[in-house]
């Protein structure tokens, strides 16, 4: 599950940041920029996807949080260099991601209580979060790959597959069961996503 969500969050915060991207150069173009005229509202568009996109990021972060916080209580809680990057990303990531949902929410109010500038901290915090996730992604590779798809990470009667190195003790497993497919559109996209190779 914490991978599944994982995708989905890494999507949406994507599509924030590209969308945010276009968003900043159209109002701060560099001089070799040209932009297409062709398609009037897309600029509309590339907003309301970013708006969108935005407001997923946070039942999805909070379900992130949910699937993997007895990970975050775990002792020791360094293990080593690799255990300093990944829980330093997840630190930096969550407490830059709240921010800036939070702050970008109060902005489609047009409020702003907050005694810092808006659009140059929420572009700022984009690379943070870009940064921080990318450097997450890299360290929980191997673990996101072996979760990647259903067939992967259950065997043929249905328990779940262990990780493949110590350094990511494995998920008790009496508390596992197998997915089970959810009924309507998300039933749809999660039995889509564990079709996939």
């Amino acid at each position: 599950m914490a991978v599944v969500l994982g995708r989905l969050l890494g999507s949406a915060f994507l599509i924030c940041f590209g969308t945010g991207l276009y968003s900043h150069f159209i109002q701060n173009p560099l001089p070799w920029m040209v932009f297409p005229t062709f398609i009037p509202d897309l600029y509309a568009i590339t907003q309301g996807l970013h708006i969108a996109a935005g407001i997923a990021c946070f039942p999805l972060l909070l379900g992130k949080l949910y699937t993997i916080y007895p990970r975050l209580f775990a002792y020791p809680p360094v293990k080593g260099p690799v255990s300093l990057a990944e829980r330093g990303s997840i630190a930096l990531f969550v407490a830059a991601s709240l921010v800036e949902i939070v702050i970008g929410m109060i902005n489609t109010a047009d409020w702003y209580p907050f005694p810092f500038p808006f659009r140059q901290t929420h572009f700022a915090l984009s690379f943070v979060i870009i940064g921080s996730l990318a450097i997450h992604i890299g360290v929980k590779l191997p673990l996101i790959a072996q979760y990647w798809t259903k067939k992967r990470s259950y065997t043929p009667d249905g328990e779940l597959i262990p990780p493949n190195d110590d350094e990511h003790p494995g998920t008790d497993r009496d508390t596992v069961v197998p997915p089970e497919a959810a009924p309507g559109l998300t039933g749809r996209v999660f039995a889509w996503i564990d079709k996939t190779p």
